[in-house]
């Protein structure tokens, strides 16, 4: 004859396997949360960065646009209605990058400001008469 389980016994065994697994499940399931959780947290953290340096930019463009304004104020000819938008076909860059340029092209013009104009100095200066 065969030894045959009792279906009572059989039945036990499969609920103790299924409480096993679902168990295991529910811990991996906990683990993957807080996982999940923390990356969310550090992505969190470097969105609001980006935003910090994003807004480091925008108030150096700021600044950097009002000093300029400032510095052309005696340039009457030239026309400016305000500050332009961004120029969404620029080649991407850095924060510090984009700041970088910004203050190049800043002293740019400050130096092309400071720079004789145009005829100065191509006349011989009067000499002042005793």
């Amino acid at each position: 004859m065969t030894d045959q389980v009792p279906a009572s016994i059989r039945y036990k065994e499969l609920t103790a396997l299924a409480t096993t697994a679902a168990q295991q499940l529910r811990k991996h399931e906990r683990a993957r949360a807080a996982e999940l959780g923390e990356a969310v947290a550090a992505s969190q953290q470097r969105k609001d960065e980006a935003e910090e340096r994003r807004q480091q930019v925008v108030e150096d463009v700021r600044v950097r646009w009002k000093a300029a304004m400032e510095a052309l104020w005696d340039e009457r000819w030239m026309q400016v209605k305000g500050m332009p938008e961004p120029d969404r076909s620029a080649p991407p860059a850095t924060p510090e990058e984009s700041r970088r340029d910004l203050q190049d092209a800043f002293m740019d013009l400050y130096n092309a400001l400071e720079k004789p104009r145009f005829g100065a100095g191509l006349l011989p200066r009067r000499k002042k008469s005793s």
